[in-house]
């Protein structure tokens, strides 16, 4: 093999290839580095003066299978004017590393493709901690090329994280969405109001450009969203207004069926039926769902609650949306029912986010794609363990 196609393979144009060995599934290639002079770490100083010799070895990334060896012969040399001695850099290799850059964006891409460790430490010849090492590297310095401003548009939510073991409780991650460029902005460890200002979040820019906020019902996201983008409209994100009374619902079906001793040994469609819109269903099977009712007229006050919210939401219209809003409240006030009591002070508590939406029509579902996908990562990965590495794996992932 020629000196000209050596030098092009490596891709390390500041080397000259002197010769190469072959040892079984080894490569070694001994080559050196060509310059008229150095520049001094310390002092910027031009030094072309040379102390002595070291050689050093280098892994390079593989070629067809073959492992590659870099014996590279550095100068060390000696600077006149602040008299210290100092190595010669080469490109693509960064100081007291003993592997390549390039070997090292192969490992990343080794360890994204494969589906344990062991292959990865197998085909790269490593250990499993220059793997993790040069992994996490890796997107680190990718993730710093994509840094942008906050977008019009994000969505906030949280998943769950790891248990912690000194206070038995489950740790939350906060997540923030970028609807307009469709990727996850920054992952936060916590989900409290400290947490979040207190966060990585501070280090991007920009955050007047945010004019849109999505949540769910959750008064921290909301006092942070009102502080933090204080010229951000704030959304209450449909899907969670209209389950909101869905545990009540199953509960008292479950003790109308415990009342009235129900055979629930087959599969009962009741309980998916009542949580459905009316007027999607067929009609024996709004009559079983009367029929059902009429056992419990607590239920049945709080279905057709349900059912009313369901049509609020097809409404078209901020305006429209908004009378009928208000008069869905006042009735409710009307009850004596404590749990829709309840619920009415809820909604009335977030009357301006629920009728956000009906302004923009946007809703949660992206960020709760990408908590799923998260959810995912963690089950591929069998957890993790330290929260950085966690960040860094998921805004790659999600990008």
């Amino acid at each position: 093999m020629s000196e000209k196609i050596v030098t092009q393979q490596l891709l390390l144009p500041d080397l000259r290839f002197v010769k190469q060995e072959r040892v079984k599934n080894f490569r070694y290639i001994y080559c050196e580095k060509v310059s008229d002079f150095e520049v001094c770490p310390k002092c910027a100083t031009k030094c072309s003066t040379i102390y002595d010799h070291v050689n050093v070895t280098i892994k390079d990334a593989p070629i067809r299978s073959k492992i590659i060896i870099l014996k590279i012969r550095k100068r060390r040399f000696c600077c006149k004017n602040c008299k210290s001695i100092f190595r010669e850099p080469v490109g693509g290799i960064y100081k007291r590393f003993r592997t390549s850059e390039r070997f090292r964006r192969h490992l990343m891409w080794c360890a994204s493709k494969f589906m344990n460790l062991k292959e990865v430490q197998k085909h790269g010849d490593c250990s499993a901690w220059l793997v993790y090492k040069a992994y996490y590297q890796q997107i680190e310095r990718e993730l710093r090329r994509c840094k942008s401003s906050w977008p019009k548009t994000i969505g906030i939510d949280e998943h769950s994280f790891l248990r912690n073991d000194k206070t038995k409780r489950v740790d939350f991650v906060t997540v923030f969405i970028d609807y307009n460029n469709k990727r996850m902005k920054d992952v936060v460890l916590g989900k409290s109001h400290g947490d979040l200002l207190d966060s990585s979040i501070q280090k991007i820019e920009g955050k007047e450009n945010v004019k849109n906020v999505i949540v769910d019902l959750s008064p921290t996201f909301r006092t942070f969203a009102q502080e933090y983008f204080p010229q951000a409209r704030i959304i209450a994100d449909r899907f969670h207004v209209t389950k909101l009374m869905h545990p009540l619902i199953h509960e008292l079906r479950r003790k109308v069926i415990e009342d009235n001793k129900i055979d629930i040994k087959r599969r009962n469609p009741i309980n998916r039926l009542l949580l459905r819109y009316r007027k999607t269903l067929y009609c024996h099977q709004r009559n079983a769902i009367d029929t059902f009712l009429e056992l419990s007229p607590e239920l049945k006050e709080l279905y057709w609650y349900q059912q009313r919210i369901y049509r609020f939401y097809r409404i078209k219209g901020y305006n429209k949306a908004r009378k009928v809003f208000i008069r869905l409240t006042d009735e409710m006030a009307k009850t004596k029912n404590k749990q829709i009591l309840s619920y009415r002070n809820t909604f009335r508590s977030w009357h301006d986010e629920i009728l956000n939406y009906f302004s923009t029509k946007l809703t949660n579902g992206r960020t709760e794609g990408y908590n799923r996908k998260a959810k995912l990562i963690q089950r591929c990965a069998y957890g993790f363990r330290s929260f950085k590495n966690y960040r860094l794996k998921l805004l790659y992932s999600c990008q």
